[in-house]
C-alpha cells in the first residue's frame, strides 16, 4: 500500500481510541459523530459505502416518512400551550452499523434509521415540567416502547447531557426514536461542554464531574 494509505488507517485508528471518545466525553456530540464516520470511511470502506449507498437509496421514502410523523406530531402538541419546535434526522452510519453489530442483523432491520427532536423554547424553572408534558402526550398518542425509554433530564450524563427518550410506534408501524429536551439542552448536546459554561448559572442540573475532571 502507499504509504498516504498507512498514514490514513493509523490516523483513523487513533481517532477511534482517543479523539472520538475524548470527543464524547466532553458532550461534543457532533464532532464525535463526524470523527466516527470518517474513521469507519477509511478502517471499513466497503461497510461504509454499502451503508451509505442504500441511505441513499431510501432518503426519498424515509424523508416522505419523517414529514408525515412530523406533521403528525405538530398536530398533537401544538394545542398544549408549548413553544417548540421539531427536526427530523438520520442516524450516522457508524452508528447504524454498530446497531447491525450489537443485534448481529442486517441494515434492513434496523428500524430506528432516524431520529426525530422536540426542542422546546422553555423557561428554566420550566425546562423538566415542559419535556414530560410532551412526553406524556407521546404516552398517549402512540404505543411506546418501554425498554427504550431513557430519562436523562432527571440524572443527566456526566458529559452534561439532558434528554428524554422514547421510541414509539407510528401510523405505518415503524418505530421512531424521539428525543425531547430544551434549546438549552440541545445546544449542550451539540456543541458540548464550551455551551455547558454558557449556561452554568441558569440552575443547570448536568454533573459536576466532568468539570472536576477538565
Amino acid at each position: 500500500f502507499p504509504v498516504t494509505i498507512f498514514k490514513q488507517l493509523r490516523i483513523a485508528s487513533e481517532t477511534m481510541y482517543i479523539y472520538a471518545p475524548l470527543a464524547h466525553r466532553l458532550g461534543l456530540y457532533t464532532v464525535k459523530t463526524e470523527l466516527e464516520d470518517l474513521s469507519l470511511k477509511i478502517n471499513h470502506p466497503k461497510i461504509y459505502k454499502e451503508i451509505a449507498d442504500k441511505l441513499a437509496a431510501t432518503k426519498n421514502e424515509r424523508d416522505k416518512f419523517i414529514r408525515h410523523f412530523i406533521d403528525d406530531l405538530n398536530q398533537k402538541i401544538s394545542g398544549q400551550g408549548l413553544q417548540y419546535e421539531i427536526k427530523g434526522r438520520p442516524k450516522s452510519i457508524h452508528s447504524i452499523w454498530k446497531k447491525m453489530q450489537k443485534q448481529n442483523i442486517p441494515f434492513e432491520e434496523i428500524y430506528d434509521l432516524f431520529a426525530i427532536r422536540v426542542i422546546l423554547d422553555s423557561k428554566p424553572d420550566r425546562e423538566k415540567a415542559d419535556c414530560f408534558q410532551v412526553f406524556g402526550v407521546l404516552s398517549d398518542a402512540f404505543v411506546n416502547n418501554p425498554a427504550r425509554y431513557r430519562d436523562w433530564i432527571t440524572h443527566p450524563k456526566g458529559n452534561g447531557y439532558e434528554s428524554l427518550h422514547t421510541t414509539v410506534l407510528s401510523e405505518e408501524g415503524k418505530w421512531v426514536e424521539v428525543q425531547i429536551r430544551t434549546k438549552r439542552m440541545d445546544e449542550i448536546a451539540e456543541k458540548g461542554y464550551a455551551a455547558h459554561w454558557k449556561y452554568k448559572d441558569s440552575g443547570s442540573r448536568a454533573d459536576s464531574g466532568l468539570e472536576e475532571w477538565l
